[in-house]
């Protein structure tokens, strides 16, 4: 792995990230099904911005960035989860496609649990998708475990 700096992710790319963010969670909802493609980015975006009603400042929220080389290489996105079962959540991780099986998907998890437990947390949880085989088995290498299965069969129309 190239000499690997995670910092907190800036303004700018943070406003990148969220167009994108939008598009890329809209389209993994139209493909499970749960949106349609009329109203999923409408949808995506009225999730994120509620999460976010300050951007990148929203108070209990993190955003690091990871580079590689000077080059952009992944992010994650955790915050303090209110609603959720732990004091944590990775609302999202991602690793630019071509720097994927660099071991930077795996340093971003590490950084984001040190991150939680600096600030006082005592678990952090995700979401993935069924179909995401990778980041499946990078969490369960990792030690997280499955505490919520949904499923659905579609009926052919």
């Amino acid at each position: 792995m190239a000499d690997l700096q995670i910092r907190a992710m800036t303004r700018d790319e943070f406003d990148l990230y969220r167009r994108r963010t939008i598009r890329e969670y809209a389209a993994d909802h139209v493909r499970a099904g749960n949106w349609s493609q009329e109203e999923a980015e409408r949808r995506a975006a009225k999730e994120t911005d509620d999460l976010l009603p300050d951007g990148v400042d929203t108070a209990g929220m993190v955003f690091l960035a990871a580079e590689a080389d000077g080059e952009l290489v992944g992010l994650v996105w955790l915050g303090q989860a209110p609603r959720q079962q732990v004091g944590w959540w990775i609302y999202d991780i991602e690793v630019v496609s071509a720097q994927r099986r660099r071991g930077y998907g795996r340093a971003l998890l590490e950084a984001a649990e040190r991150e939680a437990q600096s600030r006082g947390g005592d678990a952090i949880g995700l979401n993935v998708f069924g179909g995401n085989d990778a980041a499946r088995r990078l969490y369960e290498s990792s030690g997280y475990q499955v505490t919520s299965i949904q499923m659905r069969k579609s009926f052919a129309s």
